[in-house]
């Protein structure tokens, strides 16, 4: 327990300054007023709530993974706050429509909770049916093209051109073919997952041991075993490592579907505030979708590290 608390010598004075410039920020925005003619105020409660979880988390990482870099980045952070923050006190930023306060910013997720939440809860819902169709039906028709000479030379080039076309170039179309935006969105996701899972497949099930096959054969395993018991096992590692990349593909993909048209999640959600021109909300959105991407990226590459537990 000792050595959790325990940090190199260096790093306790990059903690005192990132320590040190949150403190700041926080004191700065609880009790300097704003030096000019700013219309619009917003409760500081979600920024320095913010502020303090980050740096809950910042320092509880710190102290588990102990990694210099990750003082580097808190160093960073506070200061790029108490330098936006510093911006409005002294009045070097007169334009709150296209860049609002950091209270503006955050006290968004207060206001617009609600709608937050079901836009973000849209989101994922549509991304998982997608990114399961895609990823199910990419792998199973990757384990035979890749096993199956003949189904290799009809689908592989058919999906090195595919692959070279945006999916979003999809999206209007398929908003005009398709009975609902709702079905849309999951075909845009669909295109961007499919063909790379497709070919990430074919090109795994190529790079196999001959010798593992070979022996296989010997013991008189058919074609279905030989996909299922060989190969899939062999090629899985790699599938469940291109996931995570695949999901922000995906989200990318998502996002701009809903910018479109698609009259629910987050991209939906920007786009609505941005013809509004209240540029707080569009801001908002961004935020979301970075913290979306973060926490997937997280939680699918502990996923790999629970699963594949013979990859060290």
């Amino acid at each position: 327990m000792k050595s959790f608390f325990r940090l190199e010598r260096g790093m306790y004075l990059e903690l005192f300054l990132a320590t040190a410039l949150m403190i700041v920020d926080v004191i700065l925005t609880l009790t300097f007023p704003y030096f000019t003619t700013h219309k619009a105020y917003y409760d500081s409660g979600a920024y320095i709530v913010v502020l303090l979880v980050s740096y809950l988390i910042y320092v509880s990482y710190l102290f588990w993974a102990k990694k210099k870099s990750t003082n580097d980045v808190a160093v960073v952070l506070y200061g790029f706050f108490l330098l936006w923050e510093v911006a409005y006190k002294l009045g070097w930023i007169h334009n709150d429509l296209l860049l609002p306060s950091p209270e503006g910013l955050f006290h968004v997720f207060v206001e617009k909770a609600p709608e937050i939440s079901k836009d973000v809860w849209g989101s994922i819902q549509l991304l998982f049916w997608g990114f399961l169709l895609a990823a199910t039906l990419g792998t199973l028709l990757g384990l035979l093209a890749g096993w199956i000479p003949r189904v290799r030379e009809v689908l592989l080039p058919i999906s090195n051109v595919i692959t070279l076309i945006p999916p979003l170039m999809f999206s209007a179309y398929l908003i005009m073919i398709l009975s609902t935006f709702r079905q849309a969105a999951i075909a845009v996701i669909f295109f961007a997952v499919f063909w790379p899972t497709f070919q990430g497949t074919v090109i795994r099930v190529g790079q196999i041991d001959r010798q593992i096959i070979e022996a296989a054969r010997t013991m008189g395993v058919g074609t279905i075993g030989m996909l299922w018991k060989v190969i899939f096992p062999y090629c899985l590692p790699g599938i469940i490592g291109s996931i995570s990349k695949s999901l922000r593909g995906a989200f990318m993909c998502l996002s701009g579907a809903e910018m479109l048209g698609i009259n629910l999640g987050i991209g939906y959600f920007t786009e609505k505030y941005k013809s509004f021109a209240d540029y707080r909300c569009v801001l908002a959105g961004i935020v979301t979708v970075g913290v979306i991407t973060t926490v997937i990226d997280l939680a699918v590459n502990k996923a790999q590290r629970a699963i594949i537990k013979w990859e060290k």
